[in-house]
């Protein structure tokens, strides 16, 4: 017994669940260095450096991620689309760079 696949029918929401993923993740990123503020009495103005750094890594996966979303969103389900390798490494450099400054303002 083959079942006949089912058309697709939801071509553009694909991406636009991808797109909303990237603005939870930039939003998450936010709310994680928003918690260096803590530490801002003792480590001074290097935890404002890391919040204001952390937030503009943030505003570019938020509006990236839009911008993303209206490219894909014209071109999807056709084949060959880009990976969004940078986005992918911009954001792993990104949270990999603020657990090193979180070791280090908790272990000093």
């Amino acid at each position: 017994m083959t079942e006949e696949p089912t058309p697709r029918t939801d071509d553009g929401l694909q991406p636009e669940r991808t797109s909303l993923a990237w603005q939870r993740t930039a939003i998450s990123f936010v709310g994680a260095s928003l918690l260096f503020l803590r530490w801002g009495q003792q480590h001074g103005p290097a935890v404002a450096v890391v919040v204001v750094v952390a937030g503009l890594v943030a505003t570019w996966i938020f509006f990236h991620a839009r911008i993303r979303l209206r490219r894909v969103g014209r071109l999807f389900p056709a084949p060959g689309l880009d990976p969004a390798t940078m986005e992918i490494g911009v954001v792993t450099a990104a949270v990999l760079a603020l657990a090193i400054a979180a070791l280090c303002v908790t272990l000093s």
